[in-house]
């Protein structure tokens, strides 16, 4: 299993009404494609640079967790299609 690092910017609405259930449901995305996640932190709200979807701020959520490399495909495209993310950014941590 490989090991990554995904950084998230959270929807500030979905942060302060269901950032618990937001935060679940990635790590349940982690799990469901045979990972395990190493680590979790909220970095907390932060002004974006630049609007996206119509937000000025984001709230930050980092994750380290391993994965097989043959998830990680699903695991992005369950990230596209979460409403509550506005961006992601995977990096894998491994050489």
């Amino acid at each position: 299993m490989n090991k990554y690092e995904c950084l998230f910017i959270i929807n500030p609405d979905a942060a302060s009404e269901r950032f618990a259930q937001v935060t679940e449901t990635i790590e349940k995305d982690v799990q469901r494609e045979g990972g395990t996640v190493d680590k979790a932190e909220e970095l907390g709200q932060k002004v974006l640079c630049y609007p996206i979807a119509h937000c000025n701020e984001g709230f930050y959520y980092l994750i380290n967790f391993s994965m097989p490399p043959a998830g990680i495909t699903t695991f992005k495209r369950r990230c596209t299609l979460n409403a509550d993310v506005l961006r992601y950014l995977i990096q894998s941590l491994e050489k």
